[in-house]
């Protein structure tokens, strides 16, 4: 096989625009592609959402038309890039299919999907009012199960942290490769705002409270407020590209505080130029080699007050870290770059020449 005749399938899940950013940067490499998700009240760009909703009528109508479509994807297709630990049908049981015809299979694991609570709680000493708490046992039991049983058909598998590697390995898992978070940055123009104000604002966008460590945040911030004058937001249930507005408008973007990685709001904040915070576990630096470049200013409960407190007083730096903040994200996650390097693991599965 060659390159022109790789046919990939993205989906079912759009989790930070994975899937439709990864599809949109390989067809621009003439690559055929399609990215396809069951459904986002996100409305993250993707090619295909499925239908869904309506009486019960119209579900049964949508339910055998989406099945129909998935068939013919199945035969359309010869590479599937899956995440989240799903594929085109309910509980992977088409997973053992794609062999028998000649099919590929790489699977990108985002997050819940291949973390292990137990672990998590117990390192990071989490609050109970944590979402990881939540039927925890029944979680890594199903999520043990699932990446066992997975393996045996996977051609590849990928992870978008450096987290996942640690995490698949409690579950006596190994994940072949990092595939980098991926953002568009021709969505994202960065501006350096100047003159600097003198009345700095922070942003902090939770998709969920008790796990971003929302608490702890506002915690840190009102000491701070008795010393420093400064504008702090919470912004929440938004859309995407309400979100993106909002970015602009500030200085520091806190991300989150006890997940031990940054993610996807982290990025966009930092393509923006702004000066972002979270808490990056250093004990997974040992899985990328690029851990002395990261720009983000590493957050703990112990330090917060502390760190946000050196930024308030030393303003001026903000310019210096939005330029490495830019730069980073230009040379790690740019959906570009990131494609590219997905197009290379497939050219491996599929014993592609580097020339072809």
């Amino acid at each position: 096989m060659t390159t022109d005749k790789l046919k990939v399938f993205h989906g079912l899940v759009n989790y930070g625009t994975q899937a439709g950013l990864l599809s949109e940067a390989l067809r621009k490499k003439g690559v055929k592609s399609i990215s396809v998700v069951t459904g986002d009240k996100s409305k993250r760009k993707v090619d295909i959402e499925l239908l869904h909703g309506g009486s019960i009528l119209s579900k049964v109508v949508k339910h055998t038309w989406n099945n129909l479509r998935k068939l013919y994807w199945f035969f359309a297709f010869n590479t599937f890039h899956f995440y989240f630990g799903k594929t085109l049908f309910k509980n992977q049981i088409d997973l053992p299919f794609y062999k028998m015809f000649g099919k590929k299979v790489v699977m990108e694991y985002l997050g819940n999907d291949v973390r292990n609570y137990a672990d998590l709680i117990y390192r990071y000493k989490l609050p109970q009012n944590h979402p990881f708490y939540v039927n925890q046992k029944k979680h890594d039991f199903k999520t043990k199960k699932r990446l066992i049983n997975e393996q045996k058909y996977l051609n590849h598998s990928f992870c978008c942290l450096p987290s996942h590697f640690y995490f698949a390995k409690q579950f006596g898992v190994q994940i072949k490769n990092l595939l980098p978070l991926a953002i568009n940055l021709n969505n994202y123009k960065y501006e350096i705002k100047e003159p600097l104000v003198e009345r700095l604002k922070i942003l902090h966008a939770p998709t969920s409270r008790a796990f971003k460590g929302t608490e702890i945040i506002i915690s840190a911030i009102n000491k701070l407020k008795l010393k420093y004058d400064f504008e702090f937001k919470i912004v929440e249930g938004v859309t995407h590209k309400e979100l993106l507005e909002e970015y602009k408008t500030c200085d520091i973007f806190i991300d989150q505080i006890s997940v031990g990685w940054y993610g996807t709001a982290a990025l966009e904040a930092m393509a923006f130029g702004k000066t972002t915070m979270a808490f990056i576990d250093e004990i997974y630096f040992e899985n990328i080699d690029y851990s002395d470049e990261i720009p983000v200013i590493n957050i703990t409960k112990q330090n917060i007050v502390t760190q946000i407190e050196d930024l308030l007083d030393d303003p001026e730096q903000l310019e210096d870290i939005s330029k490495k903040s830019r730069l980073f994200v230009e040379k790690y996650h740019d959906a570009n770059n990131v494609a590219e390097l997905a197009l290379t693991y497939y050219k491996q599965i599929w014993k592609i020449e580097a020339n072809a």
